[in-house]
C-alpha cells in the first residue's frame, strides 16, 4: 500500500492512489492538482464517512452516487487521524453531540446512544453485544480500556444514519496525554440499518478497534482490520466465523499479495484475519487463549514517539514474539504458506493446526501446472508475481507409476529470502528448502497418483515496511529427474554384416550400472553389456543372418526408468560372397556371375574342334 501521507503531502508527484472508490479518487486528484488543500481534502474524506449530507457540492452528489462502503469507514478515519498528527494539522470534530436517548450498562462503563424509540431494539442489541465484547476483550483477554473512559465517563457507542446502509466505524479523536505511548481516545458509530439479530459481531469488531487505539493509534491500518476481524470471531464464534469465511475468499484468491497488503476499499484486509488466526493457532502456548497471543502482538508494536512514527511495527512485533518462542517471522510465513490449504475437506489432515479449520473453505488457486518428469525450465516474469511475504502455488503432475526421484530448483535475482515448499494435504511431512547462495533445491520421490503442491514462497528483508511493500518479483524454476535421462552420443563401429557377432563401444552421458539396451528392429541381439562408467558401455551383439538391411536405432534404459535413444546407431548390410577354393581362376560367367571350372572350358573347346573338322569333311 502507498503511504497516503506521502501521496497527499507530495502533491506535485504523479502517483497511483491506493483507494479505488471514485469519491476518494476524486478528492485525492483535487489535492494533487492543488484545487483543494491537504487539510480540506482530509475534511472531505471525513465528512464522506461521518456526515455525507454535509458535504458541499459537487462532492455531496458524488458521495451519494458512490457512498463510502461500511467496511471502509474506520480505515479512512484512522488514516486521516495519523496524517493530521504527523502533518501537525488540527483534529476535526472531536466527540459528537449526545443523542436524545441512551442506555447505560450496569456492568461496564458503556453508553449506547440512539435518536428515537424506533431504534430501541437495535440499541439494546448493541449494548448486549458491547457488554459481551468488553467482558472477553478487556476483562478476560487483557486488551487496554480506551483512554479517558471511567464509570463517570462511559465509552460512547452511537446508533445513527451513516449513509452506509449497515456496518459501522470507530472514530479516533485525539492522543491521550496522560500516557507516554501513542494511544488515542475514540467513539463508535453503528448504522441504524443493522439487523439487531446480526449486529453483535459488528459491535465486537468496532470495540476491538477502540482497544487497539488504546495501545497504538499509529499502527498500520491493515493490522487493525486483520486483528479486529479475528477478534470478532473469537467473541462471537457463530456470527463472526460466518463473516470470516465469507471474506476469506477474497484473501485466499490472491496469495501472491503480501500478508501485509490490502486497502480499505477491498475485502483483502478483512480476509487477512487468517494470518493472525494462523499465528495464534500455531504459536500460542498450551494454556494461552488465541486472542491473548494477538494482544501480545499489539503490545509488542506499541511505541512512545509522540505521534510521529510507527516503530516497531506489527510485523517486527510478530518476529520478536516468535523469537521468544523459538521461531521467527520467515519460518512462520513458510509454515502459513501450506497451512492455509488445510481447511474445509482437508482440515482432517494430520498436519492441520488452525483453529476451527473445518469451518473455513477457501483455498488459494494454482498459478499453473508443472510436469517435472519432463525436464524443463520455467521463467516466471509476469502475472501474479509474489510480493514480499507472498507466494505462488504450482500443482505437480506425476505420470501414473512414475518412480524416479525428481528435483526442482528455484533461482531469483530479487532479494527474498525465497523458499520452496512441497506438500500435500494428506502427507505426513512437508519438504522445505530455503534459498542459499542464490538457489533453493528440493529433491523428492513421487507418490503417484498424488499430485503434490509446490509453493514458491517469498519472504521479506530486514527493512521490510508493511506500508511500502513494493511490486511482485519474478523467478526461475528448473525441474526434472534427479539423474538425467541417459544420452547416447556415438556407437562404434557403424557398419556390420548379416550373421556377424561383434563388440560395440557406446559413448554418452548419465549411464547407470545395470542399464539395459535394445536395437530397433530387434534383428540385432544384445548378448551382454559391460558397464565401463557413466559415459561408456561395451555391447556384445550378434546380427541375425537374415537381419533386415539398413540403419538400426539403439534404445537404452537406466534402472530408474530414464530412457535415451540414438537413431543412427549401426548399419547392417548383406554378407560378402567368397571365391572358389579349386584354383586361382577368377573367370566369371558374366558380370557378377559365378566362376567357370577349367576342365569344362577344355571340353567345350574340344567339342568345337571336332565339330569343325566334320563340317570340313562333309563340305569337301
Amino acid at each position: 500500500m502507498i503511504v497516503l501521507l506521502s501521496v497527499l503531502m507530495l502533491a506535485a508527484v504523479p502517483v497511483e492512489f491506493s483507494v479505488r472508490e471514485p469519491f476518494s479518487l476524486a478528492v485525492e486528484k483535487a489535492i494533487r492538482e492543488n484545487t483543494v488543500s491537504l487539510e480540506e481534502g482530509l475534511r472531505l474524506r471525513e465528512l464522506a464517512v461521518r456526515h455525507p449530507d454535509r458535504l458541499p457540492e459537487p462532492w455531496r452528489s458524488m458521495a451519494k452516487r458512490a457512498p463510502v462502503p461500511g467496511w471502509a469507514g474506520t480505515g479512512i478515519l484512522v488514516e486521516n487521524f495519523q496524517i493530521r498528527k504527523r502533518a501537525g494539522l488540527r483534529v476535526e470534530d472531536g466527540f459528537p453531540q449526545p443523542l436524545p436517548l441512551h442506555l447505560d450498562s450496569q456492568t461496564f462503563p458503556i453508553r449506547v446512544e440512539y435518536p428515537s424509540d424506533d431504534h430501541l431494539r437495535l440499541a439494546q442489541a448493541v449494548l448486549e453485544g458491547a457488554e459481551t465484547a468488553w467482558q472477553k476483550e478487556i476483562v478476560e483477554w487483557g486488551f487496554l480500556v480506551p483512554p479517558h473512559v471511567t464509570a463517570e465517563n462511559p465509552y460512547r457507542i452511537l446508533v445513527g444514519d451513516t449513509g452506509m446502509q449497515a456496518a459501522g466505524y470507530m472514530s479516533p479523536v485525539d492522543y491521550w496525554p496522560s500516557t507516554p505511548w501513542d494511544d488515542c481516545t475514540s467513539w463508535i458509530m453503528i448504522d441504524w440499518q443493522n439487523d439487531p439479530e446480526w449486529v453483535r459481531d459488528t459491535v465486537a469488531h468496532e470495540l476491538s478497534h477502540a482497544t487497539q487505539g488504546a495501545m497504538d493509534c499509529l499502527e498500520y491500518i491493515g493490522f487493525w482490520e486483520n486483528t479486529s476481524t479475528f477478534i470478532e470471531g473469537q467473541v462471537e464464534p457463530g456470527l463472526g466465523i460466518y463473516f470470516q469465511d465469507a471474506v476469506l475468499d477474497y484473501y485466499q484468491a490472491e496469495p501472491h499479495r503480501s500478508v501485509s497488503a490490502g486497502e480499505y476499499m477491498d475485502y483483502y484486509w478483512y480476509g487477512g484475519f487468517f494470518w493472525p488466526h494462523f499465528l495464534a493457532s500455531y504459536y500460542r502456548l498450551p494454556d494461552e487463549e488465541p486472542a491473548v497471543f494477538v494482544r501480545k502482538l499489539w503490545e509488542g508494536a506499541m511505541q512512545e514517539s509522540g505521534g510521529y512514527y510507527n516503530s516497531p511495527n506489527y510485523m517486527q512485533s510478530i518476529d520478536a514474539l516468535l523469537r521468544q518462542r523459538g521461531a521467527n517471522l520467515g519460518e512462520a510465513y513458510r509454515t502459513f504458506a501450506w497451512q492455509r490449504f488445510l481447511v474445509g475437506d482437508s482440515s482432517n489432515s494430520s498436519l492441520a493446526r488452525i483453529q476451527w479449520a473445518e469451518r473455513y473453505h477457501a483455498t488459494p488457486p494454482y498459478t499453473g501446472e508443472i510436469l517435472p518428469a519432463q525436464a524443463g525450465v520455467l521463467n516466471v516474469k509476469q502475472g501474479n508475481l509474489p510480493q514480499a511475504y507472498g507466494a505462488n502455488y504450482w500443482q505437480l503432475g506425476i505420470p501414473a507409476g512414475y518412480a524416479r526421484d525428481l528435483r526442482v530448483k528455484l533461482t531469483s535475482s530479487t532479494p527474498g529470502p525465497w523458499s520452496l515448499v512441497l506438500f500435500h494435504p494428506f502427507w505426513n511431512e512437508v519438504f522445505v528448502s530455503p534459498i542459499q547462495e542464490g538457489e533453493a533445491e528440493l529433491i523428492f520421490h513421487p507418490e503417484s497418483p498424488v499430485r503434490p503442491i509446490l509453493a514458491v514462497v517469498r519472504g521479506g528483508t530486514e527493512d521490510f515496511d508493511p506500508e511500502a511493500i513494493g511490486p511482485g518479483a519474478g523467478y526461475q524454476l528448473e525441474y526434472g529427474p534427479v539423474v538425467p535421462d541417459p544420452v547416447v552420443e556415438s556407437v562404434t563401429p557403424f557398419e556390420h554384416e548379416q550373421g556377424a557377432c561383434v563388440q560395440l563401444v557406446v559413448a554418452g552421458r548419465h549411464f547407470q550400472e545395470g542399464i539395459q539396451a535394445r536395437f530397433l528392429p530387434a534383428d540385432v541381439r544384445i548378448e551382454s553389456i559391460d558397464f565401463v562408467g557413466p559415459e561408456e558401455l561395451v555391447l556384445h551383439v550378434c546380427v541375425d543372418a537374415k537381419a533386415l538391411l539398413g540403419v538400426y536405432q539403439l534404445e537404452v534404459t537406466n534402472p530408474d526408468g530414464g530412457k535415451g535413444t540414438f537413431d543412427r546407431a549401426i548399419y547392417v548390410h548383406a554378407a560378402s560372397v567368397r571365391p572358389s577354393l579349386d584354383g586361382d581362376c577368377s573367370c566369371r560367367a558374366g558380370k557378377g556371375g559365378a566362376s567357370v571350372p577349367p576342365l569344362f572350358l577344355l571340353w567345350v573347346v574340344g567339342v568345337a574342334w571336332i565339330l569343325r573338322r566334320r563340317w570340313h569333311s562333309v563340305s569337301n
